[in-house]
């Protein structure tokens, strides 16, 4: 199974919607960067605010401190993931 044809984990989702939001982005270009359809950008958006991963403000979603640090914290375990192949 190739890379674009194996499904996405949910952390990989999760981590794209986070790292697309970092700049602040409408709905419908996070959804087209991070290759949701609308009803998967509907539940993640909904989980990530939820959590406080991500806020939305006049219609732009923005990653919170806290979302920043889970991006941080996410790219040093696969760091030290491929470090240890």
């Amino acid at each position: 199974m190739t890379a674009q044809t194996r499904r996405r984990a949910r952390h990989d989702i999760i981590m794209r919607v986070l790292e697309v939001a970092k700049s602040g982005e409408r709905k419908t270009n996070m959804m087209l960067k991070a290759r949701l359809n609308f009803d998967m950008a509907e539940r993640y958006l909904t989980a990530l605010n939820q959590a406080g991963l991500i806020t939305e403000e006049l219609g732009v979603w923005r990653t919170t401190e806290k979302g920043l640090h889970v991006i941080e914290a996410c790219s040093i375990c696969r760091f030290l993931a491929e470090e240890a192949k």
